[in-house]
């Protein structure tokens, strides 16, 4: 079957909010039997570890993008809406990039769940 554009679109969309957003793939640990939050824990934990530096590399990456992307507009283009758009842009990236380390931190710092 072909598909239409509009669904290809909706594809590459979907691929990069898979690529760039981390937080789907975490369980919810507040909500179960002390067992069920334990399991869920577990796994958020061997998820983490291991998946949460590339997320905040790549976040860190926009980041930097963005930040660099603001000072071309503001000292070589001389244009200071679009710089301080890219400013604004990588100042909430740069706060995604906060919550994944502290994330990744606490995941590593903390090998169980207590209560």
């Amino acid at each position: 079957m072909d598909r239409t554009p509009l669904e290809r679109q909706e594809g590459i969309w979907r691929l990069l909010y898979r690529y760039l957003w981390p937080f789907p793939y975490f369980r919810d640990v507040s909500r179960g039997t002390l067992l069920e939050r334990q399991q869920n824990y577990r796994y958020n934990r061997r998820m983490g570890i291991h998946h949460l530096p590339g997320f905040v590399a790549k976040w860190a990456c926009l980041t930097l993008f963005f930040f660099i992307l603001g000072v071309l507009c503001e000292q070589l283009l001389e244009v200071v809406l679009p710089a301080a758009c890219c400013y604004v842009t990588g100042t909430w990236t740069l706060t995604i990039v906060v919550q994944l380390l502290v994330a990744w931190l606490w995941l590593w710092r903390f090998p169980e769940l207590s209560r």
